[in-house]
């Protein structure tokens, strides 16, 4: 039996944005495959646990006070959670560092990707030069480094000359849930373009918002779904919504069911995210045949394949077209769809878990 214990004492339910999902979905998913020399068990905040109470069918430890403040997270894991994983054979930190104070070489650490690194202009002073020393020293401390796509795997061997033996793509997965809430997609009216991201710079919202007023301009009734919290772009966001000439909706963040019941009601997927280690919206996209347009960068063409439009650079015009012409239907589109959904079966939450656990057992 091989024990392995998860650290998510960094996991603040709501505030990482596409981490929390590609986290707690992978553990579910190894969860649900009940691998049999597989004994897991779960470190975190109990709001992690009352948020997520799939993860509670793991042995689970809550870890005391306010672990959203990074000093105390760090004392934390050089105590209570030092002391709970001395027995592991597998420590696997999914919060991108391993903590300082740490058992030997029985660690495995989940960067997600380099953007503090690659892209610093998103990030705090502070956070920069702290992930600037945390980074490398962790991808030459652990025994085994995790990431979500082959592209991301690719930047860390590049960037922080991590050993390409000691790094490997464990991608991300759908949501096994199948519980659908159509309440808010049967509202809509029009052709419907989503969008779920939160507002940060990088994700590009204005540029999508400019796209679709050429859209709405042309005559076509569009209506706009950005789902989603508020980022550090929130003010460039609000202002283009408040000019646009299309329908814009903004429900926030919303439940997986209200997501599907989206991506069952939507006619295209636009993600124009100039950096992403995966792209989980997509996937899910491609998973229920929602016809996808995407941004051609980082590890976005990697799931896209050629089942979708992938887009070169910021030229809202060349997104109009591409929006426009997947609203228009036809045999092509329908086609891609069908090849998406085969697609996405890659990264079924069997095929993930699969290689979490193949990950694992490297180690012990």
């Amino acid at each position: 039996m091989i024990r392995v214990a998860a650290n998510l004492a960094w996991l603040r339910p709501g505030s990482v944005g596409g981490s929390e999902e590609y986290t707690v979905r992978l553990l579910e998913s190894v969860l649900d495959a009940a691998p049999p020399d597989i004994d897991l068990a779960v470190l975190g905040s109990p709001a992690l646990f009352a948020t997520h109470p799939g993860l509670q069918r793991a042995s689970t430890i809550p870890l005391p006070g306010p672990l959203d403040v990074r000093a105390w997270r760090v004392a934390v894991e050089s105590t209570a959670l030092y002391r709970a994983t001395r027995d592991a054979d597998v420590v696997h930190h999914f919060g991108g560092r391993v903590p300082l104070r740490h058992h030997g070489g029985a660690n495995v650490v989940t960067i997600h990707d380099l953007q503090p690194l690659e892209r610093p202009e998103n990030f705090s002073l502070a956070k920069r030069r702290y992930l600037g020393r945390a980074l490398p020293r962790t991808a030459r401390t652990a025994r085994l480094v995790t990431t979500p796509s082959n592209w991301a795997a690719s930047t860390i061997v590049d960037r922080l000359g991590a050993d390409p033996d000691s790094v490997v793509a464990v991608s991300s997965t759908w949501d096994a849930d199948e519980r659908v809430d159509s309440s808010l997609a049967d509202s809509l009216t029009g052709s419907v373009v989503l969008y779920p991201a939160i507002s940060h710079p990088h994700k590009r919202h204005v540029l999508l918002l400019d796209a679709v007023d050429r859209v709405a301009a042309a005559g076509r009734e569009v209506t706009v779904v950005l789902t989603g919290g508020a980022g550090r772009a929130e003010a460039a966001v609000a202002a283009a919504v408040a000019r646009s000439a299309a329908t814009v909706l903004r429900p926030g963040r919303v439940t997986p069911a209200v997501l599907r019941g989206l991506y069952r009601r939507a006619d295209v997927l636009a993600f124009p995210s100039a950096y992403e280690g995966f792209g989980l919206p997509v996937l899910e996209a491609m998973r229920d045949g929602l016809p996808v347009v995407a941004a051609r960068s980082t590890a976005l063409p990697e799931v896209v394949g050629d089942t979708g439009l992938l887009i070169e650079g910021d030229d809202p015009e060349a997104w109009a077209d591409a929006i426009d012409t997947v609203l228009a239907g036809g045999p092509a589109v329908e086609e891609r769809a069908g090849r998406a959904r085969a697609r996405a079966q890659r990264w079924s939450p069997a095929n993930a878990a699969g290689r979490l656990v193949d990950a694992w057992r490297s180690v012990a």
